[in-house]
């Protein structure tokens, strides 16, 4: 065996050396994870934000809050070891449980249940908070967006809902500027609120949506 042959046999063999030792501080790091997340479990809400099937390496993207404060991470897509729950296909924009460790919440799982949660359960497990209405446009005879925000934890949140003038919480359009606003929100999840889901556009949406099922 040349020289050359030599020095590329011991390259090689170093390459292979540091290969071997990544994997097994990858897989040490993933074991000291899942213990300290099995020690330090907290449950909550997530939302899937996106997701890819794969092979190889697939992902689901997601995003939850812990003490006020939104996280957004992802997991692997399979169900192997460290063991994710994968019953069924991630469907986006829906709701899972997710579990995490509360003294690192990053170190987190999204558990994909066979269905997702729905939000008239988030909303039922929910609380009563009061929102103030920033501002108040008629947009026909009928009916008037309102611009609502309210704050919980840490968290400031703002939406719209559209409502019908003859159900206007506050009576009228010019009662309704600046004034306070009753809503429930998902404890978990506080970007869900009764009044999102209670606009006529998206009930409207909702119900052609359950027609083409």
């Amino acid at each position: 065996m040349t020289a050359e042959e030599k020095q590329k046999n011991k390259k090689g063999a170093i390459i292979l050396s540091l290969l071997c030792v990544v994997i097994v501080i990858g897989f040490y790091n993933s074991w000291k994870d899942e213990i300290s997340l099995n020690s330090n479990k907290k449950m909550t809400i997530g939302r899937v934000t996106d997701f890819k099937y794969s092979s190889r390496h697939g992902y689901i993207d997601f995003k939850f809050y812990a003490d006020g404060k939104l996280y957004d991470t992802s997991d692997p897509d399979d169900s192997g070891w460290p063991k994710y729950v994968r019953n069924g296909k991630a469907i986006k924009h829906r709701f899972y449980p997710v579990e995490y460790e509360y003294t690192n919440p990053y170190n987190s799982k999204i558990l994909i249940t066979k269905k997702p949660l729905e939000v008239e359960y988030l909303l039922k497990q929910g609380i009563k908070i009061q929102g103030e209405i920033e501002n108040i446009f008629p947009i026909s005879d009928s009916y008037a967006d309102l611009h609502i925000k309210y704050i919980y934890l840490k968290g400031n949140f703002k939406f719209r809902t559209r409502l019908h003038k003859d159900s206007l919480p506050c009576g009228s359009i010019e009662n309704c500027r600046k004034s306070k606003i009753d809503l429930v929100i998902s404890r978990d999840y506080p970007d869900i609120n009764s009044l999102y889901y209670q606009s006529y556009d998206r009930r409207a949406m909702k119900k052609a949506e359950e027609k083409r099922k």
